[in-house]
C-alpha cells in the first residue's frame, strides 16, 4: 500500500489503485477488516509527509546533497565548497551545499551477500533441487528436482539443475500432474503442459498464477482455466508441477518461449491453446 501511495501524485489515481490492490489481496486470502485498517495508515503517512512540490518560504535555506564515492581528497573538496559558499548563494539563493561520501561495496560484502560462493561444491548426483529452500517460500513445494524429466506429447524434457524459484528472466514449464498420469491409447496427445515466460522472479510468477485460482479470475490464467474446466473438485495450483527450463536475455524471451511451444506442440495439444482474458 505504501508503494501505491508513493507512486501516485494524484488523489483519484491513488485511491483507485488502492482499491485494485485491496481486491487482489482479498482474493489472495487477506481479510477485509485488516485491509480497511491498513489503508488509512498508508494514506496518513502520505499526507503527513511534506510534498515534494510544496512551496518553500523565501527565507528558508534549501539544501543540495552531492553523494560521491569516497576518495582521499574529499576534505579538500569540502573546503573548496565552503570557500565558494558566497558565490553559490548569489547564484542560487540561500542554499546549503553538502558533499556526502558513500562507501563503496567491499569484496567481503559481495561474498557474504552471495551465499553460493561460500558453499562447498559437491559432486552432482541427480538430486539437486530447483527449490530455493526459503522457510516461507510458497513456490518451493511446486518446483521440480534437478534431473527430473517431463514427458510432453511423446517427447522428453530434462529439468536443469542450475535454476530455482528465485531465477528471473526465464522460460518455465508447468505440467498438470493429474492429466499427466492418465494413460492414453492410440498415441493421443495429452493437454497437460504449459510453457510461459517471466521477467520477474519465478516464485512471483507462480504467485501470479495462484491469485487467479478463484471463481472470479480463473479465466485470466491458463493454468487456473485448465484446473477449473478439467478438475473442478481439485481446483488448486498444487496440482501443477513447475520447472525453470532456461534463463536468457529479456529481449529473447518471446523467441525462446515460442521455440519451446512449437517444439513440444503445446499450442495445439497443450495448455498453451487456452484463450485467457487479458
Amino acid at each position: 500500500m505504501l508503494r501505491v501511495v508513493n507512486r501516485n501524485s494524484r488523489d483519484d489515481t491513488r485511491l483507485a489503485d488502492l482499491e485494485v490492490l485491496k481486491a487482489d489481496l482479498k482474493r489472495s486470502g487477506q481479510t477485509q477488516s485488516k485491509l480497511d485498517r491498513l489503508e488509512p495508515t498508508a494514506l496518513s503517512r502520505c499526507y503527513s509527509a511534506p510534498h515534494r512540490d510544496a512551496p518553500q518560504d523565501q527565507d528558508q535555506t534549501s539544501s543540495l546533497v552531492f553523494p560521491v564515492d569516497y576518495f582521499a581528497e574529499i576534505p579538500q573538496l569540502k573546503q573548496l565548497v565552503t570557500e565558494l559558499q558566497d558565490d553559490i548563494s548569489r547564484l542560487l539563493g540561500p542554499t546549503k551545499i553538502t558533499v556526502a561520501a558513500r562507501k563503496r561495496r567491499s569484496i567481503a560484502n559481495r561474498v557474504l551477500r552471495n551465499g553460493a560462493i561460500c558453499e562447498i561444491p559437491g559432486a552432482f548426483e541427480g538430486s539437486w533441487s530447483q527449490k530455493c529452500g526459503g522457510g516461507r517460500c510458497g513456490a518451493c513445494i511446486l518446483m521440480s528436482e534437478g534431473g527430473d524429466v517431463f514427458s510432453i506429447n511423446g517427447q522428453s524434457l530434462s529439468v536443469p539443475d542450475d535454476h530455482n524459484c528465485k531465477t528471473r528472466n526465464c522460460i518455465y514449464c508447468a505440467q498438470c500432474t493429474i492429466c499427466n498420469q492418465i494413460v492414453l491409447t492410440l498415441h493421443a496427445d495429452k493437454e497437460d503442459t504449459y510453457f510461459g515466460q517471466t521477467l520477474q522472479k519465478m516464485h512471483l510468477r507462480i504467485n501470479g498464477h495462484r491469485s487467479k485460482f478463484n471463481e472470479l479470475d480463473y479465466e485470466k490464467s491458463a493454468l487456473a482455466l485448465h484446473a477449473y474446466e478439467h478438475h473442478p473438485d481439485q481446483f488448486n495450483i498444487e496440482i501443477f508441477k513447475f520447472a525453470v527450463i532456461k534463463s536468457c536475455h529479456p529481449l529473447r524471451l518471446n523467441r525462446e518461449e515460442f521455440r519451446f511451444i512449437e517444439k513440444f506442440n503445446t499450442n495445439c495439444s497443450g495448455i498453451n491453446r487456452c484463450k485467457v482474458q487479458r
